[in-house]
C-alpha cells in the first residue's frame, strides 16, 4: 500500500524525510526538503494494521512535539502548507500543486491533532509559536 502526499510519490522513501521534519534541526523555508516531502508517499508494509500505522504516527508526532521548540519545524510546515494552498487555489493550478497542498494539509492536521489531544492549551500555544519562544526562554535574563 502507498498513500500519496504528492506527485512522483513512489520514488521517495518517507521515513528519512519524516525523521528530518521531526528532528532537532530547523529546516529553512527555501530548502528543497519541502518539495521532496510534499512530493513523497508513505509506503506501508503489506498487512499493516490500523494499530501499526497509529503507533508510527504517534512516534513521529511525539518526536515533533519534543523537538519543535528548538527547530520550529511545525511552523515551517504551516508556512509550506500556506504557500502550497496559495498555489493550489489559482485558476491555473496544476495537479501536482493540488496534490502537494493536500499533502501539506494532511501532515499539518496529523501533527496538530496530536498536539490538541495530548498537550495542555498553553503548551499547544508554545508549539505554535515555535523556535522564537524557545530562544527567548533560554536567553539570559529571561
Amino acid at each position: 500500500k502507498t498513500v500519496s502526499m504528492g506527485a512522483g510519490a513512489a520514488k521517495q522513501p518517507t521515513a528519512p524525510l519524516l525523521d528530518r521534519l521531526t528532528g532537532r534541526a530547523p529546516i529553512p523555508s527555501d530548502d528543497r526538503f519541502w518539495q521532496e516531502l510534499l512530493a513523497s508517499a508513505v509506503s506501508l508494509p503489506a498487512g499493516s494494521s490500523v494499530e501499526d500505522v497509529t503507533a508510527i504516527s504517534r512516534a513521529y508526532c511525539a518526536e515533533l512535539v519534543r523537538n519543535n521548540p528548538r527547530s520550529g519545524n511545525f511552523g515551517a510546515l504551516a508556512a509550506a502548507m500556506a504557500e502550497r494552498l496559495g498555489r493550489a487555489t489559482r485558476s491555473a493550478a496544476t495537479d501536482i500543486e493540488m496534490q502537494q497542498a493536500c499533502g501539506a494539509v494532511f501532515l499539518l492536521r496529523i501533527f496538530l491533532k496530536h498536539m490538541l489531544e495530548t498537550l495542555e492549551p498553553e503548551d499547544v500555544a508554545l508549539q505554535l509559536r515555535g523556535r522564537d519562544v524557545a530562544a527567548a526562554a533560554q536567553a539570559p535574563g529571561s
